[in-house]
């Protein structure tokens, strides 16, 4: 064998290693509808998924008609369990948590699909009490997402969860035993819901839609809108449009366009439900959310520190760290670059998706994100950054926010040269305003990162103040040679798109 080859069998071994001392932990969601499997990597505060299968079982098909689970969709779900124990065995995760939900909690036969499950994983199986579903389902959307208010309605195959949440506080929750596998009747689902009398306090708020059927209604909405982001989580649907679209998908014969393979089957029931719902409680907009009950059990593992963080922040900290070039490179970005934040806000002008703050928070999130296409071609540096932070698996940014970020690193990379492709995305998404602090901070990182030829001690040197309409740079005597006519033309770009002019200082 050669010694090549040796070398590279021995890194790949220690690699393994390597992924096999990170620290893991396996989801297993048992639901009426479907089964799926979800594993996280703990290697820091954001825990990332690098596995996730779902598998379709319909466990709680026709549970309303016999009260029992159907011995044939429990053959089809141990089947499913079978593999995702032996995916359990070969990646020995640190924690493991299986839980079952509506239709293990209603059968009466429950036992007979629970003994051979655990039997089977080798891990015991709860069912989580409807009180604790709830919980878990809230928690997983409210420790990624800012302060909400509103109902958040998770609807699964064999039951609903209603819950009124204020200041990301559960204020009170019900779970009725109606889902989209359900075989009631219009009155009678009006009738349970209408029952429910907290829903009068969610009148003209938010009303966050969890589960499969509001994700299949918010990609028929991005299909027949031609919205110009095909991201679920984060999808606001104003009134008009969801009741609009609510009435198409529960007609004699429903508009099926845009609703994905899988969930055409029950789109009408779950439409259906959605609409009472909405209706009863008169909410507003529409909330899709891609969090679900696993990320509500992943976040109950995690520091109780982690709860008061931004989880972008944590997020952006992470990626950092795989992604810079150097070490502290990205956070002495950040500490060059935030005066023009605060100049921004004693402005007016750091507003960003309605929130006065936004701006250093998302300036901050940028340059951690900024060096993460150093290393491609530089022909399509720019629109690779774009498509990987409007595709981040996180979901503690709105869409506006993460147009944003990424209009921010595509400046970033491209300045303001002309025959680079432009995106409409921005236009549709991102007022001028936004665009124009997005566009300033882009210039700001481009010339911090090239100034500092990827050197954090470089980026230490200098400082910058905002004096009497100037963007001063303040740089050692010492090291004038490092501000050549380029960089200083790149400043002058930076502080001209602030509505600044531009100087610079040696002490």
């Amino acid at each position: 064998m050669g010694a090549g080859l040796k070398q590279d069998k021995a890194q790949l071994s220690e690699d393994r290693h390597l992924a096999h001392d990170t620290p893991t932990a396996a989801v297993i969601d048992i639901g009426s509808n479907s089964i799926r499997l979800v594993v996280y990597r703990r290697d820091g505060n954001y825990p990332f998924p690098f596995f996730n299968e779902r598998i379709t079982c319909e466990l709680g098909r026709g549970l309303d008609i016999r009260g029992e689970l159907d011995p044939e969709r429990i053959d089809v779900a141990l089947q499913v369990l079978a593999r995702f124990g032996k995916l359990l065995d070969a990646l020995k995760p640190t924690y493991v948590k299986i839980a079952a939900t509506a239709a293990v909690r209603r059968a009466k036969n429950g036992d007979t699909f629970l003994k051979p499950a655990t039997k089977i994983l080798g891990y015991p199986v709860e069912i989580l009490p409807a009180s604790e579903e709830a919980r878990l389902v809230t928690l997983g959307l409210t420790r990624n997402m800012p302060i909400i208010n509103g109902l958040v309605v998770d609807l699964g195959g064999g039951s609903i969860e209603l819950v009124l949440v204020k200041d990301s506080q559960v204020q009170d929750y019900v779970s009725l035993n109606i889902g989209h596998l359900s075989s009631l009747s219009k009155k009678e689902i009006k009738a349970q819901v209408k029952a429910v009398g907290f829903l009068s306090a969610a009148k003209g708020q938010m009303l966050y839609g969890i589960g499969g059927s509001f994700r299949a209604v918010g990609s028929a909405f991005i299909s027949r809108s031609n919205y110009p982001l095909f991201l679920l989580h984060g999808l606001v649907i104003p009134p008009a449009q969801s009741k609009g679209l609510l009435k198409s998908l529960t007609a004699e014969e429903p508009d099926l366009d845009g609703v994905p393979a899988g969930r055409q089957k029950t789109i009408m029931m779950a439409a259906q439900i959605i609409k009472i719902v909405k209706k009863t409680a008169r909410t507003e907009d529409l909330f899709i959310s891609g969090t679900s009950l696993r990320d509500g059990l992943i976040a109950d593992i995690q520091p109780v520190f982690a709860e008061t963080q931004d989880q972008l922040l944590i997020t952006g900290q992470q990626i950092a760290l795989h992604t810079q070039r150097q070490a502290g490179l990205t956070a002495s970005l950040v500490e060059l670059l935030m005066p023009i934040a605060d100049y921004f806000r004693t402005s007016g002008r750091a507003e960003i998706d309605g929130r006065k703050r936004n701006l250093k928070r998302l300036l901050e999130a940028a340059c951690m994100l900024s060096d993460i296409c150093w290393n491609e071609s530089p022909d399509r540096r720019a629109q690779l950054a774009v498509e990987r932070i409007l595709a981040l698996p996180i979901f503690s940014v709105t869409h506006k926010e993460r147009a944003w970020l990424a209009l921010a690193i595509y400046h970033r990379y491209v300045g303001l040269r002309p025959h680079k492709p432009t995106m409409d995305i921005f236009t549709k998404i991102l007022s001028r305003a936004e665009r124009f602090s997005a566009q300033a901070v882009g210039l700001g990182m481009r010339f911090g990162h090239i100034f500092c030829g990827g050197v954090p001690d470089y980026l230490s040197l200098i400082t910058l103040s905002v004096e009497e309409g100037n963007l001063v740079c303040h740089l050692p005597a010492a090291e004038r040679t490092l501000m050549d006519t380029h960089s200083a033309r790149r400043l002058k770009a930076f502080a001209k798109c602030c509505g600044l002019s531009s100087r610079f200082e040696t002490q």
